[in-house]
């Protein structure tokens, strides 16, 4: 799984062995040295994650970025990583049919916000992560859930709790995706696609996408349906300007309340535009709650009670524009509100 690359750059470390027994399911190749986790996890390191990945960026290492879901960030990014003693020698497995194989990539992610980590609590102090984790330093180059990837990695040996091995790990910048910053415009959507594919020649992708303002919800529902189709680790889009290109794609069957497994706030654009709240009663008999859609003010949107709700669902028609939503957007607390769907409004 791992690629030879022509070396540039390289960082020695040394990591202890946690002791799990051979064929325990691993989850994290590499934790920090008070990680709790150490009954899923192959290795520990001697030094605090900062010190790591500090020393790893002082080698000349770039940092990545990593996945962040409020900021539609859903690929991790950062130079292909190298092991050796190769990881395979220690753990065995792969990703499961239906998932490709990929390499692991340093992101320089971190838990906190200042960048530090802490010990004491019960989120895992990774540093490689078998799952695609925004708080790991270190993941592979692709969309991998926790749930789909368990018991696919495990320890291929038992090493004696403590037993220290000595990690290389070298790399090659250039394999860092090329950042492209593109904006979709009315007309112009295989002209995208064009200079989509033809960049992508050169290397991979990491693409932020916005929509012009004059765009309509019909035109951005079409360019968005082709960018879905590109959308790999090849060419990943990346990050939101005004709109990611998912709003334009919602599931068809959350027009269906009772379909939802949550209520988000639902705008209709209009003359005026009007916002509703769904209150859930749950009193009521069967194992679905009582459903009533009661209209409020915006700037009640603000409100404690709604604190919760980080999802609106937009109604407008085909001819609205992008311009339209984002003023209509503007009017809810952007305190909650994250995800944005665009449904085009039903005659």
């Amino acid at each position: 799984m791992l690629a030879t690359l022509m070396l540039s750059a390289s960082l020695t470390f040394t990591a202890t062995a946690t002791g799990v027994e051979q064929g325990t399911p691993i989850e994290f190749f590499f934790a920090g040295k008070d990680s709790d986790r150490d009954y899923e996890t192959m290795f520990l390191l001697t030094e605090t994650i900062d010190g790591f990945c500090a020393r790893a960026e002082n080698a000349g290492l770039p940092r990545g970025r990593h996945t962040d879901a409020r900021s539609c960030r859903l690929w991790p990014v950062g130079c292909t990583l190298k092991f050796e003693p190769a990881l395979d020698r220690y753990v065995e497995g792969r990703m499961p049919e239906g998932l490709p194989d990929a390499e692991p990539v340093y992101t320089g992610g971190r838990r906190l916000a200042d960048g530090r980590c802490e010990a004491g609590t019960n989120m895992p102090m990774s540093v490689f992560s078998t799952f695609t984790l925004d708080q790991s330093p270190i993941v592979y180059d692709g969309i991998y859930g926790q749930g789909a990837v368990y018991n696919c990695f495990k320890a291929k040996e038992k090493l004696e709790k403590g037993q220290t091995v000595m990690f290389t790990v070298s790399w090659d910048e250039k394999t860092m995706p090329r950042f492209l910053h593109l904006t979709a415009s009315p007309g112009k959507a295989m002209d995208l696609v064009q200079c989509l594919k033809r960049e992508s020649e050169q290397g991979s992708l990491d693409v932020l996408l916005g929509f012009e303002d004059a765009m309509t919800v019909a035109e951005a529902t079409a360019v968005a349906t082709l960018v879905a189709s590109l959308d790999s680790a090849r060419i990943r889009f990346n990050g939101v300007t005004n709109l990611f290109y998912r709003s334009f794609l919602p599931l068809v069957k959350w027009r269906d309340r009772k379909e939802r497994l949550a209520q988000p706030f639902e705008l209709t654009i209009g003359e005026p535009d009007q916002l509703v709240f769904i209150e859930e009663d749950w009193t009521v008999e069967g194992d679905d709650p009582k459903l009533t859609p009661i209209q409020i003010d915006f700037a009640a949107s603000a409100d404690p009670k709604y604190a919760q709700i980080d999802t609106c669902f937009i109604f407008a028609s085909k001819a609205t524009t992008v311009a339209r939503l984002r003023t209509a957007m503007k009017r809810l607390s952007s305190r909650h509100v994250v995800n944005w769907y665009i449904f085009v409004k039903e005659p």
